[in-house]
């Protein structure tokens, strides 16, 4: 009967902590260990009571609970149930204290992921060799103290390292080479010459890509297929195809397996960055950790072919009304197109890199065509659409035979905003018109204006810049970049990315337009062809189209201006006038007070018991309720238990903060 009833007793505990335990403190201390807790505890429950009725002298009056069970015997037995209740609570913080729920189920998951950790640590170890041959490990140690320590040997030997890591690092090195705000010009100059050197993944690997991906044989989607790339990179390989119609076009690939490799590299590329962000100066005043966390969410774009088949849509769609440009970008095909696969109309022709046999054949007036097209082309996408190409080196221009030229690679994309547009238009022109009060305007309303700057001295400063470029620039427009970045970093502004994608665009195109043309001037083509430019900017219907949203939206606001005005005044009249605090959450504070102080009292109630409770049971005096248990006595191991029970409700909030940490 004795085993019977722990037994029920264990499974009636059970049920108790499982409800009322697990409200009361308010922590989930996890379904196992509660139960096995709450049955050990509970079967234990009778032979103590036993025990305690022997203590105190009770008599049971009977085998049978609680039906025979004198008066004494069932208070005792109330009081033992609660406080072994209150010991297992204790036991179940104490143990969520030392191991927090979910540690057994986290546990068994990491253990799933250990070939993961391995294939992790093995790269990393591959990296740390690659680091250590080119001899960077030096200059992740605190000991070297700035930056400014060889800094062209620094980015010469990190470029060449990136190289040899593959994938991820080549395309780490490309992003920083477009962060001309944050990293020195040593570092873009070598960055910008990272290209990775792979060989051709078979083409049986990448059938089973293009069929996955269009849910069909090769063979069943185009008429001719070329097994044979037209190029392979470190992302992707592009293949020459023809339609059933007879239209030509390339396929773009991405390689296999590549975003497992990448996944893996990322949390490498992190783990560096923060480890040098700690240990060197040089990288906390670049800022690495931000670095890399951008071009870790631009490289997750970039492996997304849907963005670029948007992205190819909007800038033939923004150069659409260019009919007579001797410039083309490719036509897609969205029904062939997805998330790895990408087909487009073929650009005939070489890459501007390699087509200096094709530009010996052209006239010089053909040549000068061209530029002036991918000019106004480029110029019209950043200074008018808002949208724009936004790596136009010379291997995304394609030139052939006829005098014609085509743009790839849609992979890198820009948007600038109307206003910020507007600005840089205006910049372009003030340097024109040597207009150091126009020019400073247009970088105050770009970059903002940062405290305590002397906008006398920055006119100035801009004045400076200018003379170096009066006459045209011979030294082409990435010096003027180059000058203008240098100075508003070395003024404190925050460089927009989309401004600094926009001057890096341009100074790109003028490096590729300088092939084309050694003599040119981008300065002279702005001057050229403002007129032009500034007209388009300013279209009619666009302007009053805009002005009707502007009014439209401004009329509320004027319309209840005049009853906000009257409530101000009537506070004002009355004294009840309450001036916001700026950067402070009036409620947070006054949220976080009330808790503070609601937790200060129950510290001191539970106090005040579980003290209460001690001296009551020490006291010893009253009347006998059994007879070795004094009425007082009894009741003050109620009012302890009430008392612990109040330090656990307190003590359970910290746990679960912590939980959540």
């Amino acid at each position: 009967m004795n085993i019977l009833w722990s037994i029920l007793l264990g499974l009636l505990n059970a049920v108790v902590v499982g409800v009322l335990v697990r409200r009361t403190i308010s922590v989930g201390t996890g379904a196992l260990r509660n139960t096995v807790v709450s049955v050990v505890i509970g079967m234990s429950l009778w032979p103590i009571t036993l025990q305690a009725y022997e203590m105190f002298g009770i008599s049971q009056g009977g085998d049978i609970p609680w039906i025979e069970m004198s008066f004494p015997a069932v208070m005792v037995f109330l009081l033992v149930f609660a406080w072994l209740i209150v010991v297992q609570m204790a036991i179940l913080l104490a143990i969520e204290l030392v191991l927090p729920s979910g540690s057994f189920t986290h546990l068994l998951r990491s253990a799933t992921r250990v070939p993961v950790w391995y294939r992790r640590v093995s790269r990393l170890s591959q990296i740390q060799r690659i680091l250590l041959r080119y001899g960077l490990a030096r200059y992740m140690r605190p000991r070297i103290p700035t930056l400014r320590v060889s800094t062209r040997e620094i980015a010469k030997t990190t470029a060449e390292a990136f190289a040899a890591a593959g994938v991820t690092f080549v395309k780490l090195g490309q992003f920083v080479a477009t962060r001309a705000d944050m990293v020195p010009p040593e570092f873009v100059e070598e960055f910008s010459k990272l290209q990775s050197d792979v060989p051709a993944v078979p083409f049986e690997d990448i059938r089973v890509e293009l069929e996955s991906a269009w849910g069909r044989p090769v063979h069943e989607v185009f008429a001719e297929f070329d097994t044979v790339p037209l190029a392979a990179a470190s992302v992707a390989q592009v293949y020459r195809a023809v339609a059933f119609d007879g239209t030509e076009v390339v396929v773009k690939v991405q390689r296999p397996k590549l975003r497992r490799q990448v996944r893996a590299d990322s949390d490498i590329v992190m783990t560096l960055a923060e480890r040098l962000e700690r240990t060197a100066g040089w990288a906390r005043s670049i800022g690495v950790t931000a670095i890399a966390r951008g071009f870790l969410e631009t490289l997750a774009e970039e492996l997304d072919y849907r963005g670029e088949l948007r992205q190819t849509i909007a800038l033939r769609n923004a150069t659409s009304h260019l009919e007579d440009s001797v410039v083309r970008i490719p036509q897609v095909y969205p029904e062939l197109s997805g998330e790895r696969v990408i087909v487009l109309e073929r650009i005939r022709g070489v890459p501007l890199a390699k087509a200096g046999p094709v530009l010996e054949g052209l006239s010089d007036i053909a040549r000068a065509d061209i530029a002036r097209d991918l000019f106004l082309m480029v110029a019209r996408q950043v200074l008018i659409k808002g949208i724009f190409h936004a790596d136009l080196h010379a291997g995304n221009i394609m030139i052939d035979t006829s005098g014609r030229a085509g743009l790839i690679d849609f992979g890198s994309v820009g948007r600038i905003d109307r206003r910020d547009r507007r600005d840089i238009t205006l910049l372009l022109l003030a340097f024109e018109h040597q207009n150091s009060e126009a020019a400073m305007n247009a970088v105050l309303d770009i970059f903002g204006t940062p405290v305590g700057i002397d906008l006398r001295s920055m006119q100035r400063d801009i004045g400076q810049i200018m003379l170096q470029f009066e006459g045209g620039m011979p030294a082409g427009s990435s010096a003027l970049f180059g000058e203008l970045l240098e100075f508003v970093m070395a003024q404190g502004f925050e460089m927009p990315s989309a401004v600094a994608n926009a001057f890096r665009a341009i100074s790109t195109l003028e490096g590729s337009l300088r092939i084309l043309d050694p003599s040119i001037d981008l300065l002279d083509m702005v001057r050229e062809h403002a007129d032009e430019l500034m007209r388009e900017s300013r279209d009619l219907a666009e302007s009053a189209e805009n002005l009707t949203l502007y009014v439209g939206s401004t009329l509320p606001v004027l319309a209840s201006l005049p009853v906000e005005l009257s409530r101000v005044v009537k506070h004002l009249q009355d004294g009840t006038l309450d001036i916001g605090t700026s950067g402070l959450n009036i409620d947070l504070i006054k949220n976080l007070v009330r808790s503070t102080v609601d937790q200060f009292i129950q510290v001191i109630i539970a106090t005040a018991f579980i003290l209460g409770g001690v001296m009551m049971m020490t006291a010893d005096f009253g009347p006998p309720l059994a007879p070795d248990l004094r009425l007082f006595t009894y009741f003050g191991a109620w009012v302890l238990l009430v008392g612990f029970v109040l330090s656990a409700v307190v003590l359970a909030p910290a746990l679960r903060e912590r939980r959540f940490r």
